[in-house]
């Protein structure tokens, strides 16, 4: 089955549930056969750890992958898309229960897709997946 990555949002979901391997042979068809950018990134801690250090993250990874350009609105669009992002992705977690998660951000030059992808737990029971997501103009 193919999938086409024909919306900035679909490519960054698919980046953020790809496994290691599968990252490197979508990151190189994205590159080679669209005009997009993409940047990849993970985040990881207690939830009260994450929520603070998620945005600085996105920034620092937008701006070294050249997802986007080091210039007020495009931080600004890293930023919103971030925030909605991290509501989805940590809402209704305990305080001090563990996340680990793969960001992915990818960028067509006027709007910004932010996908996070990856696991909870306040006990190893209790373990499960999570998924946030954002899009902003930049």
């Amino acid at each position: 089955m193919d999938i086409n990555p024909d919306r900035i949002g679909k490519v960054a979901i698919m980046a953020a549930i790809s496994s290691r391997e599968e990252e490197d042979l979508f990151k190189d068809y994205i590159y080679q056969n669209t005009h997009l950018r993409i940047g990849v990134t993970f985040v990881s801690g207690i939830r009260t750890d994450v929520v603070k250090s998620f945005i600085k993250s996105l920034v620092a990874c937008a701006l070294q992958s050249k997802v986007i350009r080091h210039r007020s609105n495009e931080i600004h669009g890293v930023i919103h898309a971030g925030l909605e992002c991290l509501s989805g992705v940590s809402s209704h977690v305990a305080a001090e229960s563990s996340m680990k998660l793969k960001i992915a951000m990818v960028s067509d030059g006027r709007w910004i897709a932010i996908a996070a992808h990856g696991e909870s737990a306040f006990h190893p029971e209790t373990n499960h997946e999570r998924m946030g997501f954002g899009v902003m103009h930049l």
